[in-house]
C-alpha cells in the first residue's frame, strides 16, 4: 500500500510543476486598465434643492428634503 502511494507522488510531483508552465496565456491584457470618463448626470430634485437652500443650512438632509425645507427661507424661491 505504501509503495503505489509513493510512486504516485513521486510521478505526481515531475508531473504537476511542469502542467502550469506549459500554459499559455490565452488573453493579452494592457499593463492599465482602461479609464472612461463618465459625465455627471444632472438630479433635477437637486438643482432645485440648491436653489432653495442655497446656504446649504439642510446640507445633510436628501435632496427632497433641502427643497421643503429650503422653501421660504431668504434667498430660496418661496413657492
Amino acid at each position: 500500500m505504501r509503495t503505489p502511494l509513493a510512486i504516485m507522488m513521486f510521478v505526481g510531483g515531475i508531473i504537476a510543476p511542469h502542467a502550469t508552465a506549459d500554459a499559455a496565456r490565452k488573453s493579452k491584457r494592457s499593463a492599465a486598465p482602461p479609464y472612461y470618463y463618465y459625465a455627471p448626470q444632472v438630479d433635477p430634485v437637486c438643482e432645485r434643492a440648491r436653489a432653495e437652500d442655497p446656504t446649504g443650512q439642510f446640507a445633510g438632509y436628501p435632496c427632497w428634503a433641502r427643497e421643503a425645507f429650503g422653501r421660504g427661507r431668504s434667498g430660496g424661491r418661496g413657492r
